[in-house]
């Protein structure tokens, strides 16, 4: 934040006889924006105001600060030096070993990007002619590069999903009737993009994802109902006729499948936890995309398919070779159905203990591998970033140099790496490592790491960076992070007891239990050591000379900290005017033993003579949790290791117990990523289970049997299953992503149940 601050020295104080109340008067007085009133005359008002508000350095240092007897006047600027700058923060910044200065534009109202991309490279070339010799304007890190490489991908697999399903629908219906379908698919997301912007839900990926993800529901629903149609004209009924029994056919379960998909995606807009709001586009996309097909698929696919007539020989080679290509894959699949399908259907039948058996143990076989951690999972996958993120904690509290060496530190390693991973082979020559940041502010050390090409391996450049960093010097956290969104260490562990010295002795136990399991390193806690403090205190020379411990109090914090003397405004925020002693005279406690005490008409005196100091240990900040003191420890856990999860299991199992006995205040919790995704996958079982009671109850009606919707159901579990196995087979986590995948793999496996169910019913019937 912005800063005006007025040093002024001890020795110019005592110089000119002044305090800094006096100071802080004279800049009150002399800079304001005053109304006073008006002058009202025969010829109008006239408004009176009074404009002497200093904005600038230049405008403060004309401050008249003493008018003598002889009228000689001394200036502010003759007496302070004025800085017109930033707050008293420690901060240092290097890019690429060059001082520099960050500047961020952040995307709020209407966001857009890639626009705003543009907008900004715009003007960073419309920059660069005017700036100095040896400065430089750079637009460093760009979010519409990732964002739109990602989303290409997602309208290339979009594109290329709906492609293959044209073709595939052309090998097996008719091409008119293939034709309609797809067009269908895409009048059902041209309605979904006409309202999406109604939802307040904007184009992005996760919407993008939502898109990809139920093309397959919507492409179902349309084969059923256009292949009904085809079936009925093959049968020899006109056009009309045909469409009409088709849609009869199958109406029930067409509607009743899109309805049970819309039951088991609407629960998401529920889910707690900040991604799961954030993912609340996803079923909104899908129940929009949902009801444009029902409509599409219902309405006007069979009216489009009403207009079409006999299929009629093909005139041309290139149409006959085709259409001997469609009957060819039509009889070879009838064929599979009739040679194949028809005789393992059979055997299954007669064995259905037995297939029923094997499919209940595959299921429990799934559920054990989850369960018993087999199987891991991160509640947001981690996806690789284009930057590598070395973020340091220091200690609160501590010089500040401290922090500079540990940058230094991180960004000498960065640049070892630099010259080493940019002389790869398998780069072809090509630079993997571009420009390095590090940043120190306070006790925060920050260091990024770009990295050029998508070839380039984050997460190991992550491994090699911190290995190469070695011991940092009293760090209390380090945390490296090579995806697009750092979601925080996956351990974190909650501690609290009434007692601190138990506290801090847990804490010592929980690090080394954790350090003990394989794969667990940079184990960090909250606890911040004492740091020494000064408790100022009178001596008895002060009651005598009038000197109260609020005077001495308030006159060493405006030396030390500063005076607020006004507030300007500047652009969107307020300035803060402070008077303080110059940075050199705060830099020790000699200072403090230096400094002069002013008393009300009796001059000035030694701060020795009138106040003492003690040294004591304190506390930079002090955390409660039901009037416990709290701590929270944090760990890392290699992607090669165990689960999280597993590892907070052992502890809990094989720890605790021990710790409850010996330290019988101990309360211990589960917090962080951890804790959200438990928090998540209970909403997802109770919503998930509501959800197949209503849709229990809409087919209960509409089968008019309490045993059917209970068989259509059973899909959900095995379709569960092959997900499970599925994800273990491509060595997946298991994510917020793939919980909704399995959604949506829920609402087709219930579709095609369905749909099986009504048929049989139908020809029994």
């Amino acid at each position: 934040r912005y800063e005006v601050s007025v040093n002024v020295a001890e020795v110019d104080l005592r110089r000119h006889k002044l305090s800094f109340d006096d100071v802080v008067r004279a800049i009150q007085s002399a800079s304001l924006n005053l109304p006073a009133g008006a002058i009202k005359g025969d010829d109008g008002d006239i408004r009176v105001q009074t404009r002497g508000q200093a904005y600038y350095r230049e405008d403060f240092e004309k401050i008249v600060l003493i008018t003598a007897r002889d009228g000689t006047q001394i200036y502010l600027g003759e007496v302070a030096t004025i800085k017109d700058g930033f707050e008293d923060i420690d901060t240092i910044s290097r890019f690429d070993g060059m001082p520099e200065h960050g500047l961020y534009a952040y995307v709020t109202t209407n966001p857009d990007v890639v626009q705003s991309s543009r907008v900004i490279t715009d003007w960073v070339d419309a920059q660069t002619p005017d700036l100095p010799e040896g400065a430089s304007l750079s637009f460093w890190r760009d979010a519409a590069v990732p964002f739109k490489d990602r989303v290409e991908t997602l309208l290339k697999n979009g594109l290329g999903g709906l492609a293959l399903v044209f073709l595939v629908l052309v090998l097996f219906l008719r091409p008119v009737v293939a034709v309609w379908v797809s067009v269908g698919i895409a009048v059902a997301f041209l309605g979904t993009f006409f309202l999406l912007p109604y939802t307040g839900v904007g184009l992005n990926m996760i919407s993008l994802f939502a898109f990809l993800l139920v093309l397959g529901i919507v492409v179902d629903d349309a084969i059923i109902v256009g292949e009904s149609i085809h079936t009925a004209q093959c049968r020899g009924l006109d056009s009309g006729d045909a469409s009409l029994w088709g849609v009869r056919e199958v109406v029930k379960p067409v509607l009743f499948a899109v309805i049970s998909t819309m039951v088991f995606f609407a629960p998401m807009m529920f889910m707690p936890g900040e991604w799961a709001h954030a993912a609340k586009g996803i079923p909104i996309v899908v129940l929009l995309a949902l009801t444009f097909s029902l409509a599409e698929c219902l309405l006007i696919l069979p009216a489009h398919l009403s207009k079409i007539g006999p299929e009629k020989p093909p005139k041309t080679p290139l149409l006959k070779r085709l259409t001997l290509w469609r009957h060819a894959c039509a009889d070879w699949l009838m064929s599979v159905a009739k040679n194949r399908y028809r005789p393992l259907l059979r055997w299954a039948l007669q064995h259905h203990f037995l297939v029923a058996g094997f499919f209940l143990v595959m299921l429990s076989l799934s559920l054990a591998f989850y369960g018993g951690g087999w199987l891991r999972s991160a509640f947001f996958p981690r996806i690789n970033s284009d930057f590598v993120e070395a973020r340091i904690t220091m200690p609160e509290g501590g010089a500040f140099l401290q922090s500079e060496q540990v940058m230094q530190q991180v960004v000498e390693s960065a640049e070892t790496l630099k010259s080493e991973w940019n002389q790869r082979s398998e780069y072809d020559g090509a630079a993997a490592i571009g420009s390095i940041l590090g940043r120190a502010r306070d006790n925060e050390v920050e260091v990024f790491v770009q990295t050029l090409g998508q070839g380039v391996d984050t997460e190991a450049f992550a491994k090699a960076l911190r290995g190469a960093s070695g011991a940092l010097n009293e760090a209390k956290e380090v945390r490296m992070d090579y995806t697009i969104r750092d979601p925080g260490k996956p351990i974190r562990l909650v501690l609290a007891s009434r007692n601190i010295e138990d506290l801090e002795a847990l804490a010592a136990d929980v690090r080394a239990a954790l350090l003990s399991y394989p794969g667990v390193f940079d184990v960090s806690d909250s606890f911040d050591s004492p740091r020494d403090e000064l408790v100022l205190e009178l001596k008895p020379a002060a009651e005598t000379l009038g000197i109260g411990l609020a005077d001495v109090a308030r006159q060493v914090r405006q030396a030390f900290y500063g005076a607020e003397a006004q507030r300007i405004p500047r652009g969107r925020e307020d300035v803060k005017v402070m008077v303080r002693y110059p940075e050199e005279e705060r830099l020790a406690i000699a200072n403090l033993n230096d400094m002069y005490i002013r008393v009300a008409g009796r001059g000035e005196v030694p701060f020795e003579s009138v106040a003492t100091y003690r040294v004591e240990a304190g506390y930079q900040k002090l955390e409660r949790l039901d009037r416990l003191r709290t701590l929270e420890i944090d760990a890392d856990v290699e992607t090669t290791g165990p689960p999280p999860r597993a590892i907070v299991d052992a502890i809990f199992r094989d720890y605790l117990p021990t710790w409850l006995q010996q330290y019988p205040d101990l309360y211990v919790n589960l917090d962080g990523e951890l804790q959200e995704e438990i928090e998540f996958r209970d909403a997802t079982v109770r919503l998930m289970a509501l959800a197949m009671m209503i849709i229990y109850a809409l087919m209960a009606v509409a089968f008019r049997s309490y045993w059917q919707p209970m068989l259509i159901l059973t899909a959900v579990p095995f379709g569960l299953m092959g997900a499970i196995f599925g994800h273990m087979i491509l060595g997946w986590q298991v994510s917020l992503f793939s919980i909704m995948g399995v959604t949506a793999c829920a609402g087709v496996v219930v579709n095609d149940n369905l749909v099986l169910i009504d048929r049989i019913n139908r020809l029994r019937g």
